[in-house]
């Protein structure tokens, strides 16, 4: 049964539920090199046809034929020396849970030094999905951590339909339901908490969401200006109303959004959400950027729509910051991102931390 508020948003949500169970698709499929999953349609059959019950792959049990050989019968004492405990500080620190009663999977760098200044990129879900599913739709943390990034992969709270979600009020989405959850004091103790454990920069500081983990990323940036110092939100939007969002000093602000988003439309919806154009535009003007875009050299970063579909936007001018909108021509909400997507977008991370 749904509550009332819930059947008022029914389509939004069935919308959103198969985009993020279309995500996990998407990440099977480029295992094997095939784009079509990728795309983002009406068509939910895709999303129904996974079965979800299926273990047989993970849960089977050994086939392996039992050892034969005959027991050793040699009348020895057993070793009762405890091992050696061989594992560094450093181990330590790793092995330890992070997030308290939401624990978060921490991803650290091979090249990372205690001591010195490493950056922190937070990688937040879309609705319904998962940060499992969504790191492996992205291949993020593998990726962050190559790049040099210390990576946290969170998860939101469930609502009462069991779907995972983050509380980016005022933003549109997604706690359809109203429940209040304090995500934004949950994800800024996340940073505080890594921040004791690690060697965290505090000018490095980032935030990579897709869908409602890009309206989360937003709602972070506008609240918590002085914590975080660049975004890429994938899809997401900020507030409808302007005055929701009043950051108290420049946050570098990646947008990326295709224009054939059928579920958080590009041209935004009214009453709901603003358009990807406007998200930049506001931002370009929070942080004292020139009114107009630059226009920058296509890139290829889809790999379901054929060419160089993603066209860079930056805004010249910002005041020690920096606004670009990333427009993926005939891109779905769920785009087949090329290999090249995530490192491109964490290297525009690292060129813009906090100014000094």
């Amino acid at each position: 049964m749904h509550s009332p508020a819930e059947h008022k948003l029914l389509p939004s949500l069935r919308g959103l539920c198969a985009a993020s169970v279309l995500s996990l698709v998407a990440s099977l499929a480029a295992c094997g090199d095939t784009a079509d999953a990728t795309t983002d349609t009406s068509d939910t059959a895709a999303a129904d046809a996974v079965d979800t019950n299926d273990t047989s792959d993970t849960l089977s049990p050994d086939s392996a034929s039992p050892d034969t050989a005959a027991p050793d019968t040699t009348d020895t004492a057993p070793d009762t020396t405890e091992p050696a405990d061989t594992r560094t500080e450093t181990d330590v620190v790793l092995d330890a849970p992070l997030g308290g009663a939401r624990p978060a999977t921490v991803v650290v760098p091979e090249s990372y030094q205690p001591g010195t200044p490493t950056p922190l990129v937070i990688l937040l879900h879309g609705y319904s999905a998962t940060g499992a599913i969504q790191d492996l739709y992205l291949d993020f943390s593998p990726r962050a951590a190559a790049s040099g990034f210390i990576a946290i992969v969170p998860e939101g709270t469930t609502n009462p339909s069991g779907l995972q979600f983050w509380n980016a009020s005022p933003g549109w989405c997604c706690d359809f339901l109203r429940s209040g959850v304090d995500d934004q004091g949950y994800l800024l103790s996340l940073i505080d908490e890594a921040s004791r454990r690690f060697t965290i920069d505090p000018k490095r500081v980032y935030l990579v969401g897709h869908s409602n983990g890009g309206f989360m990323a937003h709602t972070m940036a506008c609240n918590h200006a002085d914590r975080i110092a660049a975004i890429v939100s994938i899809a997401g939007s900020l507030p409808l109303d302007a005055a929701d969002c009043a950051p108290s000093e420049p946050v570098s602000v990646l947008q990326v959004h295709g224009t054939f988003d059928a579920v958080i439309a590009y041209n935004g919806v009214l009453g709901q959400f603003p358009s990807a154009e406007t998200v930049v535009s506001r931002w370009a003007s929070h942080d004292g950027c020139e009114a107009l875009p630059q226009s920058d050299p296509t890139m290829d970063y889809d790999g379901a729509v054929f060419g160089a579909e993603t066209h860079p936007l930056p805004y010249p001018g910002c005041t020690h910051s920096a606004v670009a909108l990333w427009r993926m021509d005939g891109s779905a909400h769920i785009p087949g991102f090329t290999p090249a997507f995530i490192p491109a977008a964490l290297d525009w991370l690292l060129a813009h931390p906090k100014a000094p």
